[in-house]
């Protein structure tokens, strides 16, 4: 069991709703340490921090789905209490999903999925590139809008990081499932106008991805609309768990 999945784990209150954030390919929680801050008053927000990043850059990263799976709900299971929120942007989507169907299975519901940049599970990677060589596979994460231009400026941290976006890579692009399991627990999806990875029709087809509520709601901006959008996402992720708790 890897309890260092689950940062600001001490801070979980069983009076108060904890929100899991799950990452984007290549990314770490840090990008999460501004809403640890803001939303502290009102939700308990624990960041997941993947092994072969930041603080555990030293760490062997995943590249199955399942086995990052078996951990998440080990480590949840050990260390969540009281109400829950998941929220997941781009690959961390498909893993916020993946994670709360088991964690249904097992007698726990969510009080909100939020998902973000995200496309739906049966719906293939199109033009995958994790099985490419590493100077092609450098230049196609040009493509992506989720890589800092300081790593794809630079070869020589490009190179120090390719381990992990790779890994990242093959476990998003190599995750599939043509099988639609409908949650219990309401989903809100969010996108950006310009995302050429999830456009409005890809954000709009969670709906069938849950019996409860669905809602979403399109960004001005492109894969990564959530930086110049933070506040309003983060208003409306409080007032949202706020509600669920008060029905």
């Amino acid at each position: 069991m890897d309890l260092k999945l689950i940062k600001n784990s001490e801070c979980i209150d069983k009076e108060k709703v904890t929100l899991l954030c799950l990452p984007f390919a290549g990314g770490g929680a840090s990008v999460y340490n501004q809403w640890v801050i803001k939303m502290k008053n009102a939700v308990t927000v624990c960041p997941i921090q993947l092994p072969g990043r930041e603080e555990r850059i030293t760490e062997t990263p995943y590249i199955d789905m399942t086995v990052l799976l078996d951990d998440l709900e080990d480590a949840f299971k050990n260390t969540v209490k009281g109400p829950y929120t998941l929220w997941g942007h781009s690959m961390g989507g498909k893993i916020a999903y993946e994670l709360e169907k088991r964690l249904e299975e097992n007698g726990y519901t969510a009080q909100c999925l939020f998902i973000s940049g995200s496309r739906i599970p049966s719906i293939p990677e199109p033009k995958p590139i994790y099985h490419l060589p590493d100077e092609i596979f450098k230049k196609e994460l040009g493509r992506f809008q989720g890589t800092p231009k300081e790593i794809l400026e630079n070869q020589e941290l490009l190179d120090f990081f390719l381990p992990m976006l790779r890994a990242d890579f093959t476990m998003d692009e190599t995750y599939y499932t043509k099988e639609v399991v409908s949650l219990k627990c309401p989903i809100i999806a969010f996108g950006g106008t310009e995302d050429k990875e999830a456009n409005e029709k890809a954000i709009k087809a969670w709906n069938q991805y849950t019996i409860g509520e669905f809602q979403y709601q399109m960004f001005q901006g492109d894969h990564f609309y959530i930086k110049d959008h933070e506040e309003r996402i983060i208003n409306k992720i409080i007032s949202i768990c706020r509600e669920a708790v008060e029905k």
